[in-house]
Formats: structure tokens, sequence, C-alpha cells
């Protein structure tokens, strides 16, 4: 018969802890060829507009291609961010001249999800976002193999 003790605990322990980490290092690997620039599109500024709102902005749009599918993404400026002494048809013209239609922009992208993007520059890894989940299913395993080890040894029996 196998019985339980403080060993098989430990080793229970290890095997869970090596396979998320094995799942979260996966995870947080597959977002390295977007931060090294590998994983990257030209596209290309596609329109310039003024959005009325609560909050009023300018919003422009660009489009880039990845596997054959179109994808569009936009960058917004408060109205803040521009001269607030000129017109909107002036500040919309002058946003035009700095983002022309057809101008080339480099798009970083992650592999899996091509609509997750950044422009320009490449996103940083963010090492929460990619490990959070498979530390916290961790910690949330071990917990139970914890108060078991303590019982094994504090069992009157052992």
């Amino acid at each position: 018969m196998l019985t339980a003790n403080v060993g098989w605990i430990f080793i229970i322990q290890v095997m869970i802890s090596a396979g998320i980490f094995l799942w979260g290092y996966n995870r947080y690997v597959k977002r390295w060829g977007t931060d090294s620039g590998h994983d990257s599109v030209e596209g290309t500024y596609t329109r310039v507009d003024y959005i009325p709102s609560e909050i009023p902005y300018y919003t422009i749009s660009y489009g880039y291609t990845v596997n054959n599918k179109r994808y569009f993404g936009s960058i917004e400026r408060l109205i803040f961010s521009v001269d607030l002494r000129s017109s909107i048809e002036e500040n919309t013209e002058m946003l035009k001249k700095e983002y022309l239609t057809g101008q080339t922009v480099k798009v970083f992208y992650w592999k899996e999800f091509p609509n997750e993007h950044s422009l320009n520059i490449p996103p940083s890894v963010p090492f929460f976002e990619a490990i959070g989940i498979p530390l916290l299913i961790l910690i949330l395993s071990n917990i139970p193999l914890l108060f078991i080890d303590y019982l094994i040894v504090s069992s009157p029996y052992n």
C-alpha cells in the first residue's frame, strides 16, 4: 500500500511547479519575437479625422497586412495636444501633413494575435501579464499541499 509522506508531497510540489514554470515560460517567450522586432510589417496611414465628443479628439487611422489579412488601428490625440489657437480645420490639416496618407509606418504585432500591435517601437514584454496567471495557479495549487505536509509531520501515527 502506498502511503503519503513528506517526500511524496515534495515530489508532487516540484512536478506542479515545473509544469507551471514551463507554461509561464512558454507564454513569455511567445512575445519575444515582437519585442525584438522580428514580428513586424509595414503599414500605411489612411486618414485623419476630428471626433466631436465630450472630450474631443483627433484620430489618425492606419492599416497593415499580416498573412494576407488586413488589420486597422488608430492613434487618438486629444484636442489639447494640438494648437488651441487654430481652428479644427487648421489642426486637421496640420495633422494630415504630419501623418500623410500612404506614408509607411512600422507596425509590431504578436504572432498569435496580430490585431494586438504597436507603432514604430516594439512593445515591452509585460512580465506579469505573461507570468501572472501561471504564478497564481502555482500558489493556489501548492497551498493545500502545504497543509497535507503539516498534517503528515504532526500526525501521532508518524
